[in-house]
Parts: structure tokens; C-alpha cells; sequence
């Protein structure tokens, strides 16, 4: 992967050279190229500078200063500064740079019972009205591109980075097929589209993807990748300010990701009213969710009391061992509990 597939950020303090090595070494080991993780590197980069540091190296006080709560910040902010700085410590170390704090003996770690929004019945009938309401009014590709993601994310409970790197040749106008390529865990499977939201996918691809390739991104044709993210993002957080969801009791909105949760949700509940066996019906819904082990998604579900208690009484009855296995980071409390992915 080169720098400019990567569309790496400007980097101009002591780390300008070793970022991008370090983003290079990352995706070697099949962690893939995240452009707010060059740009929290970016920040630890212009810090060192401002502190006088002219060459690679993290003495012991600037990575305390660098990881410190500061004012009114969210724990979760602080966070992401320490998850930043430590792996990109150990990897210097690595390179045999001296001078280097790793923050091993750093004990500060970020734990809290994070709860996802589950948006309820109502939340998605107001939400999808009011963008349908949106379309009818003034059609144009930047409101119908958002509208088709948020059908996407509710629908097929697709991770934000999935629907956000679709691109034209990944979806099937003909079957329905929308074809995930070296997801999560570089899994890919194929998702079905619903009939409406085939609908949708066709009237979308005809007003705005006539001549475009098939290496073009389905949602807003001709952007870079950390722009689409970017403009779903900010239009999501000012959908929630329009149809006054409030935010959650540590003062952050829903997630992206959160519509994933909502899917889950759902599924199980249609599992359950339909009499399934969950004891067979669970594994269908990881492969479906591209988990590689079923207890991801046991992880992944445990959810607030009335969305779940009915589900886990049920699955109970098939024995305590089903779920026994270590737990992985696709969960409510691991990687993706900061903005999602």
C-alpha cells in the first residue's frame, strides 16, 4: 500500500518519516489503514515538535504530558491519546530507537460498562420518515447518499467502514448481492438486500452512477475515502439533533456503530417471535454479521435488560458452556466503543 492510497495527513514534526513506516507495518500485519489513526499520530507528532523534540524519541515527560487528563476533557478523548502513543512507543523500540517511553508500567486503563443506544421502533419510523421527507423535497446526491447509508446500516447491520468503502462493482443492482471484501478480521461474505431497499440501492445508482467504474465508491462517487466518512459522519450527528434523540448518560450521542447493535437486536427478536432455535439460529447471524467465532457475537449482544432478557432466558435453557470462549474486541466495551468500527 503506498502513502498515496493511504492519503496520509502532512507530517512535519521528529515523526515524519517513522509514521508512515509504522502505518506500512501495521497493514503488513493485516490491521488495516484507519485515517483518524493518522491523524491522532499526526497530533503526536506536532506535540513533540512543540516540546523541542527534533528526533525520534518519547522521553518519559512528554509522554506523561502527552497522555494527561486535561480539562473537561471525556475519558474517552484521553483514551485514544494513550491507545495512540503506546503501540507507536513499542514500535521505535522495536527499530532500536533510545530515549523511548513505552508506558508499560502505565496503569491507567480505560474501562467502563459501555451500554449502546438501541433505537426503538419509533426512532427509526421518525428518522427514515423524516429522510424520505428530505428526498421528495430536493433530490440531490449529497441528502440521497446519506439516505441510502443510513437504509444500509439499519438494514444489513453493516459495520460504518463497510457501507462507507462500498464500492459500484460490490453491489449486485441485478440480485441484490452486496458483496463485503476483506472485512473485519479480512473476512468477506455476501448480504442480501431487502426488496425496498434494492428499490432504493437501483433509484440511487440511476440518478447518480450511470458512467461511473466499478472501482468508484457507491456513496458520493468521486470523493476520498476519509471525505465520505467524514460527510456520513456530520450528517448523521445532525440527524439526531433533528429528531431530538438525546445523547446517552455519559453525554455522547448513538454511534454509527449503534445501528449495527439496533440490527442485532431485532434479528433476534424476529428469531425468537418466529420460534427458532437459537441454539442453531445464533451461528447464522455471526457468519451474517462477519464474525470468525461465535462468542463475538455473544459479546457483541449483551445488551440493556428489556432489549435481551427475553433472548438470554431463551438461549439459558441450551447450556452454560455455548458462550465459554475468550472474548475479542469486536464488543460494546473494545476498539469500536470510541466512535465505531
Amino acid at each position: 500500500m503506498n502513502d498515496e492510497k493511504m492519503k496520509l495527513p502532512a507530517y512535519s514534526g521528529p515523526f515524519k518519516e517513522v509514521i508512515p513506516q509504522y502505518i506500512q507495518a501495521r497493514n503488513a500485519m493485516g490491521l488495516k489503514y484507519d485515517w483518524r489513526l493518522a491523524c491522532y499520530l499526526r497530533d503526536i507528532d506536532k506535540f513533540a515538535a512543540s516540546r523541542g523534540i527534533t528526533k525520534p524519541e518519547i522521553p518519559k515527560d512528554l509522554y506523561d504530558e502527552f497522555t494527561r487528563a486535561r480539562p473537561g476533557e471525556k475519558e474517552g478523548t484521553t483514551q485514544i491519546r494513550r491507545s495512540t502513543i503506546r503501540p507507536f512507543a513499542r514500535y521505535l523500540l522495536s527499530l532500536g530507537y533510545e530515549n523511548v517511553h513505552s508506558g508499560a508500567d502505565d496503569k491507567r486503563i480505560f474501562k467502563r460498562e459501555f451500554v449502546p443506544y438501541i433505537f426503538s421502533k419509533e426512532d427509526a419510523v421518525r428518522m427514515f420518515a423524516l429522510l424520505d421527507k428530505r428526498h421528495a423535497e430536493n433530490p440531490c446526491m449529497e441528502e440521497d447518499a446519506f439516505r441510502v447509508a443510513m437504509q444500509m446500516y439499519y438494514c444489513c447491520g453493516f459495520r460504518r467502514s463497510e457501507v462507507q468503502k462500498l464500492q459500484v462493482g460490490n453491489v449486485n443492482l441485478e440480485t441484490g448481492k452486496i458483496t463485503i471484501l476483506e472485512g473485519k478480521n479480512n473476512i468477506s461474505r455476501i448480504v442480501m438486500a431487502s426488496d425496498s431497499l434494492l428499490c432504493s440501492l437501483k433509484e440511487y445508482a440511476e440518478a447518480y452512477l450511470k458512467n461511473a467504474s466499478e472501482e468508484e465508491y457507491f456513496l458520493y462517487p468521486g470523493a476520498k475515502r476519509h471525505t465520505v466518512e467524514n460527510k456520513i459522519y456530520d450528517k448523521y450527528r445532525s440527524l439526531l439533533v433533528n429528531l431530538e434523540i438525546v445523547p446517552r448518560k455519559d453525554g455522547g450521542y448513538p454511534r454509527l456503530h449503534d445501528l449495527r447493535h439496533t440490527f442485532c437486536v431485532r434479528a433476534l427478536e424476529q428469531m425468537q417471535e418466529k420460534g427458532y432455535d437459537l441454539y442453531t439460529s445464533l451461528p447464522i447471524l455471526s457468519k451474517y454479521l462477519g464474525h470468525n467465532r461465535l462468542t463475538e457475537t455473544e459479546y457483541y449482544l449483551r445488551l440493556l435488560d428489556e432489549h435481551f432478557a427475553g433472548i438470554i432466558s431463551k438461549a439459558d435453557e441450551y447450556g452454560q458452556g455455548l458462550y465459554s470462549c475468550d472474548k475479542t474486541d469486536d464488543t460494546p466495551g473494545g476498539k469500536e466503543a470510541v466512535r465505531g468500527d
